[in-house]
């Protein structure tokens, strides 16, 4: 940033600054650098290269976990999981039935009681929606069970960590 002052508030060149202090050094407290012309920039010098093996390194102290961070991150992940089991179960039921286990089982428990009036159908019992009604009841206490217990381990870290210290990371750069 160049003084402002000089002749029409462009900046002052040597020659006008000269016109505007005395000739000693005692005169004024600090003297700005004035410049004509921008001088030329130093030729570039080469980065210097790492050599193979050697990097920085870090080392960091986790010693807080902020628990509503947890809290959040456990629920996401476990409404995920949720969802992930269900079309698991929803997948795994659809392959059962093309392969044709249901139908096996049944013609195994008819040959079992060997009782021609009533036929029996496994379907009744484990039918799509009652499997994946079961799977979301199941997910659902899983989602509850999960976000819970992930944020009493988080308060139960940091009252470890301020105990101990909390967990030492070293971070390393690529090579």
């Amino acid at each position: 940033m160049q003084p402002v002052g000089g002749p029409r508030g462009r900046p002052l060149t040597a020659a006008d600054y000269e016109h505007t202090t005395k000739g000693s050094p005692a005169s004024t407290s600090v003297i700005p650098a004035v410049k004509d012309r921008p001088r030329d920039p130093a030729p570039s010098q080469p980065l210097a290269t790492v050599e193979a093996g050697t990097g920085r390194r870090a080392s960091l102290r986790l010693t807080h976990v902020e628990p509503w961070s947890v809290t959040r991150l456990a629920f996401a992940i476990s409404v995920a999981m949720m969802i992930v089991a269900v079309v698991a179960v929803a997948i795994f039921w659809f392959v059962l039935d093309l392969v044709g286990v249901w139908d096996q089982i049944n013609e195994s428990f008819t040959t079992v009681l060997s009782d021609d009036s009533s036929s029996f159908n496994v379907t009744d019992y484990f039918g799509i929606g009652r499997v994946i009604g079961l799977t979301l009841v199941l997910s659902a206490v899983n989602v509850v069970l999960m976000t819970a217990l992930s944020t009493i381990g988080a308060h139960l870290y940091n009252l470890a960590a301020q105990l101990m210290g909390g967990v030492e990371v070293t971070l390393a750069e690529d090579k």
